[in-house]
């Protein structure tokens, strides 16, 4: 079983975000209810710039590579936005629509796709976050990561600074080692 961080910030929005009950949960969540509470938590301390939007309006692409079963563990955030955007929850098939993610994850069933995936948003503002042990390596910003028993992450703000993607310093000092 996965036991969650303790940091006050995490458990302050894990609950709103995943749908569950704040008080009194029968089930510890899953490591995939986990991941998606992270995703969204992440939104809330990215700014990315105007221009990644076409229009006021415009959705927020969310969009994961993989498992297009995971899918009902997105749909808590449906009801959602970001910076004023609603998010579009989106399961591209190819590299030639990620230009219109803001949020790339990038499951770890598509793990060899990497450097192709990350090659195709390079330099353009889109969070990239995977589980792959050498996302950061490779150039990703966000990886996923196992520190004991605990689910952590590591940024590498030098791609998200290219991509003209603002890191915010709460979510600087939570990370598991930033480079």
């Amino acid at each position: 079983m996965i036991r969650l961080p303790r940091r006050p910030l995490f458990w302050s929005l894990l609950p709103m975000l995943t749908g569950f009950a704040s008080d009194g949960w029968s089930v510890a969540p899953s490591e995939s209810q986990v991941k998606v509470a992270y995703l969204y938590q992440f939104t809330k301390f990215v700014t990315w710039p105007d221009d990644a939007f076409p229009h006021a309006n415009a959705p927020f692409g969310l969009c994961i590579l993989g498992d297009a079963s995971q899918l009902p563990l997105f749909a808590p955030l449906r009801k959602k936005s970001v910076q004023g955007h609603p998010i579009d929850i989106r399961f591209p098939e190819g590299t030639e629509t990620l230009h219109a993610c803001h949020l790339l994850y990038i499951t770890w069933n598509e793990g060899r796709r990497i450097p192709e995936l990350l090659e195709a948003v390079r330099d353009k503002p889109v969070l990239t976050i995977a589980d792959d042990p050498d996302f950061n390596a490779l150039g990703g910003m966000i990886r996923f990561l196992r520190f004991k028993e605990h689910l952590r992450f590591s940024i590498r703000t030098e791609p998200a600074q290219r991509a003209g993607l603002t890191i915010h310093a709460t979510l600087l000092e939570v990370s598991h080692g930033t480079r």
